[in-house]
């Protein structure tokens, strides 16, 4: 809002009022109000609150649609809008950004727009326009307290936000959608590309988005009291080592295909509640062996198609973990996480026995070898000062993943992704450089029989990761 244009008179009451705004808005690390704090046992749905009016100006361009980049601001200092010109002209690092009740067209005002926005923002052309935001470190984007902030696009295959190599995002307190009939979609609603760092509190994402939220190689992505719901192909897509955390979320009422959509990727569900969903599977179809992906779901409560499906789906799936906390409609845990007939007689590779490693001989590979197997599971830690054998748990999910570009991935629940290089250095050996600076190698070994009681069989290959103080045996 440009403070210019307010009488100089009223300067004191405006100056009480921002103080007052600043107080209460976006700095607050509370919970916004468009869902509770614990949305798996009650929910209160923005969608069901009386329909605010819209802002009375369309936020059209200024003067030939050209708009420069939002001016600096003081450090901490809120910028307030009430109009999409005024939201996406104000995007910039580090900026505060707080939303006055109202619904914010986004295509509206792109119509007019040039397409470079400002530096930090320019328009794309899908099936109509779509803003995409790119290179903004430390942004906060938040609704006001009072009254329901949309943010709507209307072209069918645009996100209603694209954000790209951005990171330390946080956005709260505010509904997007598109306004288009739901099943039309093939674009998602929030879209996060090589991103890092990004938290998303108390939104309502809703269809006909095809997933309420969309991540490509990015790590560090956090969901918190959120609700997803009427999206057209599912509920999360997570692709190229992507993470994300979803707390206290409901996910109600989403249809079409897989309802988690995972490559590559890891994420974790805790308090969940999943409520009237229906696609073509719960689990993602394609999970195992291909794509080398992680679920964990704790405290997590699924409704009647839900249980069903995933009771189903586990037979043939891996790489899924359900806590004993868990609820199913129609179920008990031990219901669906019993081993099925199919798999009978193999019960015993959950038994934890130490690797009798004599009886592993060191095999030759190669890039094309390595990558042969999607991921790789952790079974057992070795000291290397005391040889003292531990066994990974339900709470520390660990594994590997390969590409053929010599990139990888070692992954665990609390470590979320730790992405690296990896190099051969003989037929026998690998080096491994983690992103984060720390070294590795590794071997593979080829099992000759018997190295685990009535399990391993002969040909069975063994990853060995050699760790600073503990050696990690992969299968």
């Amino acid at each position: 809002m440009n403070k210019n244009h307010v009488c100089r008179l009223c300067a004191v009451f405006i100056a009480a009022a921002l103080l007052m705004a600043t107080l209460a808005g976006c700095g607050e690390k509370t919970n916004g109000g468009q869902a509770t704090e614990n949305p798996a046992v009650s929910v209160t749905d923005p969608a069901a609150a009386p329909a605010q009016s819209p802002t009375a100006e369309t936020s059209l361009p200024a003067e030939n649609g050209n708009v420069g980049s939002a001016p600096p601001t003081e450090e901490d200092e809120t910028i307030y809008v009430s109009t999409a010109g005024e939201f996406l002209q104000a995007i910039a690092p580090g900026a505060v950004i707080e939303l006055a009740p109202g619904i914010y067209n986004l295509t509206e005002y792109l119509r007019e727009a040039s397409d470079h926005i400002s530096d930090y923002v320019v328009r794309s052309f899908t099936d109509g326009w779509q803003a995409e935001i790119h290179e903004v470190d430390g942004l906060t984007i938040c609704g006001a307290k009072n009254g329901k902030i949309e943010i709507v696009a209307e072209p069918r295959y645009s996100d209603v936000l694209c954000f790209k190599d951005c990171s330390d995002i946080e956005i709260e307190n505010i509904t997007f959608g598109h306004t288009i009939e739901q099943g039309n979609c093939q674009g998602a609603v929030l879209e996060f590309d090589d991103c890092r760092n990004v938290e998303l509190k108390s939104l309502d994402l809703y269809g006909c988005g095809t997933y309420g939220v969309a991540a490509d190689n990015t790590t560090g992505l956090a969901l918190k009291n959120c609700i997803i719901r009427d999206c057209s192909y599912g509920i999360i897509d997570l692709a190229s080592y992507s993470d994300a955390v979803l707390e206290g979320c409901t996910l109600r009422d989403n249809g079409g295909f897989d309802m988690l959509s995972l490559s590559e990727s890891f994420a974790r569900f805790d308090n969940c509640a999943f409520i009237g969903n229906e696609g073509d599977s719960f689990l993602p179809s394609y999970n195992y062996p291909q794509s080398g992906s992680v679920a964990r779901f704790e405290r997590c409560s699924f409704g009647r198609w839900e249980s069903q499906s995933i009771k189903e789906e586990l037979k043939t799936s891996e790489g899924y973990v359900f806590s004993e906390d868990c609820r199913f409609d129609g179920y008990s845990w031990s219901d669906i996480t019993e081993h099925p007939d199919d798999f009978e007689g193999t019960e015993n590779i959950f038994e934890k026995v130490p690797l009798d490693a004599t009886r592993l001989k060191v095999a030759s590979f190669d890039a094309k070898v390595l990558t042969a197997d999607e991921y790789y599971i952790l079974y057992e830690i070795v000291s290397k000062k005391s040889d003292e054998v531990s066994f990974e748990t339900s709470d520390d999910v660990r594994f590997l993943t390969f590409e053929e570009d010599g990139r990888g991935c070692f992954w665990t629940d609390n470590e979320k992704g730790r992405p690296f290089n990896y190099e051969m250095d003989s037929a026998y050996s690998c080096q491994i450089s983690f992103d984060d600076g720390d070294k590795a190698s590794f071997g593979l070994y080829a099992d000759q029989g018997g190295a685990l009681p009535r399990i391993s069989e002969e040909g069975h290959i063994w990853l060995a990761l050699y760790l600073d103080d503990e050696t990690l045996w992969f299968y």
